[in-house]
């Protein structure tokens, strides 16, 4: 098993290199004990005891079958409430597949490989993003190409064979960097042999933990696709695989390419492991889910908000380093400015200002570019 390399700040090499959701349906009976049962001897005059135990029987069924269906109903009710939160359209709007396909593609060079789940456009030279555009993250993925090395950032879904599109566009040894562990940026990660995260621990349990069948299914069922899965692709398999990073990265660090060189830059608060990539040659920042052009997701649990907007900070403070943000979804080229405008988007909000609408506690607020989805308990009263 090769060891973990802490990377520190300068030049590296990449040489070097479930939580399961189940249904709440608690099994109180498991919890029942039988005290009758115990207390019960055989007499003389088993009549009498057979009535009784007859009574029993039936008292003990009754009990079974109430608490039974008392455990049933919170079941439901739970899964209803669940289910009313992924149908809401703040989160997912019905048919948005209808914006589809957003303008920035026209404007991009259009690479055709043989895995026609992705839609791969050339940026730059040695700069391609890989879009998955038929489900309903939008997810993007990156590869970035050196004079010695490539790497991907971030896997996508793992509903399509990455892989094989990346091999079609370089031949080069290929690693990958994953912005942060959320399942819709990991999914391809297996296919790959050296595999690189932040050093965080949220960031580097997602990796090693994976993602159920049960969890995916909502995201290939019911609007979440708009196109037929890719030929191959078995829906009742389907799960993200658990990988071991190979090394860790940390603020400052450096990955040279060839002649291409990427800085990694923590940006929590999305995710405790999230970070960008900046490429200073190119003028280009890989922003993960930091940032991109639609609802900004500031309310899962495992959002810092103040992180969130101190990563923002940060960013911006870096403005003049950088003119183009590769994004995690949706849009893959997108004018460095909006960070100004995200800043101040969440200063608003911050302040009780901004235009929104509300559903079970969560707010949509919108501006030009992009959204922010946030709960109403992080918003300072």
């Amino acid at each position: 098993m090769k060891s973990k390399k802490l990377l520190s700040n300068g030049s590296i090499s990449f040489s070097l290199i479930k939580e399961e959701r189940l249904p709440m349906l608690t099994c109180q009976l498991n919890r029942l004990t039988y005290p009758y049962f115990s207390n019960i001897r055989l007499f003389k005059g088993g009549r009498r005891m057979r009535k009784k135990k007859s009574r029993i029987n039936r008292y003990l069924y009754f009990s079974l079958l109430v608490m039974l269906c008392l455990s049933l109903m919170q079941c439901s009710a739970e899964k209803e409430q669940i289910s009313e939160e992924k149908r809401s359209e703040l989160i997912q709007p019905a048919k948005w597949w209808e914006k589809l396909p957003r303008p920035i593609y026209a404007t991009l060079e259009k690479i055709e490989t043989s895995q026609k789940w992705f839609e791969v456009y050339k940026l730059l030279e040695g700069l391609f993003a890989i879009y998955e555009p038929y489900q309903f993250e939008e997810a993007i993925s990156y590869l970035v190409v050196g004079k010695e090395r490539a790497v991907v950032i971030d896997t996508g879904t793992g509903i399509g064979n990455l892989k094989q599109v990346i091999s079609e566009l370089t031949e080069l040894p290929v690693s990958v960097i994953n912005t942060h562990g959320h399942w819709d940026h990991i999914g391809n990660n297996y296919q790959f042999e050296e595999v690189v995260c932040f050093n965080n621990a949220d960031c580097i349990k997602k990796l090693r933990t994976g993602v159920d069948n049960t969890y995916l299914q909502e995201s290939i069922t019911g609007d979440s696709l708009w196109k037929p899965l890719p030929e191959g692709f078995d829906p009742i398999t389907w799960k993200i695989q658990p990988v071991e990073p190979t090394a860790l990265l940390v603020n400052g660090s450096l990955i040279d390419l060839g002649d291409r060189t990427l800085e990694v830059i923590h940006t929590p608060g999305h995710s405790p492991g999230s970070c960008c990539l900046l490429d200073r040659k190119n003028r280009v920042l890989f922003t993960g889910d930091t940032f991109f052009p639609g609802p900004l997701y500031a309310y899962p649990e495992d959002v810092n908000i103040e992180d969130y907007i101190a990563s923002i900070d940060k960013l911006k403070s870096r403005l003049d380093e950088y003119d183009y943000l590769c994004s995690g979804h949706n849009d893959p080229w997108v004018k460095s400015e909006v960070i100004v405008r995200v800043a101040k988007a969440f200063q608003d909000i911050m302040a009780g200002k901004g235009k929104y609408r509300e559903d079970t506690e969560i707010r949509r607020y919108y501006f030009d570019g992009f959204d922010i989805l946030i709960r109403t308990d992080m918003i300072k009263k």
